[in-house]
């Protein structure tokens, strides 16, 4: 012993020649070594889960790190279902084009009225005043000499007269004459010849009877045409009145037909103030019923968006263990219930054929560990797993 420790102390005072990067190698070959022994060595595990259904993997299956060892699949699918149909929802909602209303456009501008004229009548009016002036300028001139009688024609008519007189006398002188001469007794020739006398006379007063006759029926005819005449003229002045009636109520309807149409324009005008109105009215409604859609569309996706992420919220709290090596299920251990839990362990190895008990278990001791799911789905060491 004592050269033993002489040896080791005569080491201790030898120079040495190796150097830090040599030192370093060194230790990182005996990590690694250590680090291919531990990975080569069975790991154990213990579950504690809701349900043994909960176990995703069998007894000899392979596994790879990060498979999925134990999970509520049942859960998470319901979950997942849910997410789905809220994000068809939450999809459809944005694909959903609410339109927005078209804004209304102003209606042209109508042309103004045309100025009134009413030249045309004013023009009849004027015509038919200097007809009625014609007329009874006519009427005036004329009715003092329709009204007496013609004075050729009652000339004519005195002188026939005057002739019949004249007649009348000799005939009445010839008379008394002739019953003279009777009562004188005169000859008979004589008065033959007076009788002769008489029958001539008679026959002049006659023919100037007959005469007066035609000067009388002359003069009758003048006076008849004189008043037909003057009716004429009378019934002339009565149309050219009623013409100029006519003709100012052509102008008396040609101004109301322009405050007609004057007054239908302004309704026209009115109901186009009106129309524009609706019309913004309207597009007012139509912009809030749409701001309206918006805003609900934006609280439904807002409501969605929350439900969304409550599930997965509460898909992200599932535990989940995974695998935290390579290898083969080489164990499971019989469940054991206890207060609504069910604790299984498992054991995984590299190879799929195991050794001797001794060593299994000796191993299986070296290698006991036990791991915890967190909700992201790692594991972490040191605690009993609980799902």
């Amino acid at each position: 012993m004592s050269s033993d420790k002489a040896s080791a102390n005569a080491s201790k005072s030898e120079p040495t020649h190796t150097t830090n990067n040599e030192n370093d190698e060194e230790e990182l070959d005996d990590n690694s070594a250590i680090a291919v022994l531990q990975q080569n060595r069975p790991l154990r595990m213990t579950l504690s889960v809701d349900s043994p259904s909960f176990l995703k993997v069998k007894l000899g299956q392979k596994i790879k790190q990060g498979d999925i060892i134990s999970d509520n699949s049942i859960e998470r699918n319901r979950l997942n279902k849910q997410r789905q149909s809220l994000q068809l929802q939450i999809d459809n909602l944005k694909s959903k084009s609410i339109p927005k209303p078209f804004e209304p456009k102003a209606p042209p501008q109508l042309a103004p009225l045309p100025s009134a004229n009413f030249l045309e009548e004013e023009s009849a009016i004027a015509q038919a005043k200097l007809k009625l002036q014609q007329a009874q300028s006519i009427l005036e001139s004329r009715t003092k000499l329709l009204n007496s009688d013609n004075p050729e024609v009652r000339a004519e008519g005195e002188k026939a007269e005057s002739a019949l007189n004249i007649a009348s006398h000799k005939v009445q002188e010839q008379e008394e004459l002739l019953r003279s001469m009777q009562d004188m007794k005169l000859e008979a020739s004589v008065l033959r010849h007076e009788e002769a006398k008489l029958k001539q006379l008679n026959s002049e007063m006659e023919q100037a009877r007959s005469g007066l006759d035609q000067a009388r029926a002359k003069l009758n005819a003048s006076a008849i045409a004189s008043q037909q005449e003057l009716q004429s003229l009378q019934i002339a002045v009565q149309i050219a009145q009623s013409d100029l009636q006519m003709a100012m109520s052509r102008l008396e309807t040609a101004r109301n037909n322009r405050k007609l149409v004057e007054y239908q324009a302004s309704i026209e005008a009115a109901q186009r103030v009106e129309q524009q109105n609706q019309s913004n009215l309207a597009y007012t409604r139509q912009m809030q019923d749409y701001e309206q859609q918006i805003r609900d569309r934006d609280y439904q996706l807002a409501q969605l968006q929350i439900s969304l992420a409550a599930i997965d919220d509460k898909i992200s709290q599932i535990p989940v263990v995974k695998s935290p090596k390579t290898g083969y299920i080489r164990r499971i251990k019989p469940w054991v219930g206890n207060n609504g839990k069910y604790t299984t362990t498992i054991t995984i190895s590299s190879s799929p054929k195991s050794g001797d008990n001794r060593s299994d278990r000796s191993s299986d001791g070296a290698d006991s560990t036990s791991t915890k799911a967190s909700p992201t789905g790692t594991t972490t060491t040191g605690a009993t797993i609980t799902q």
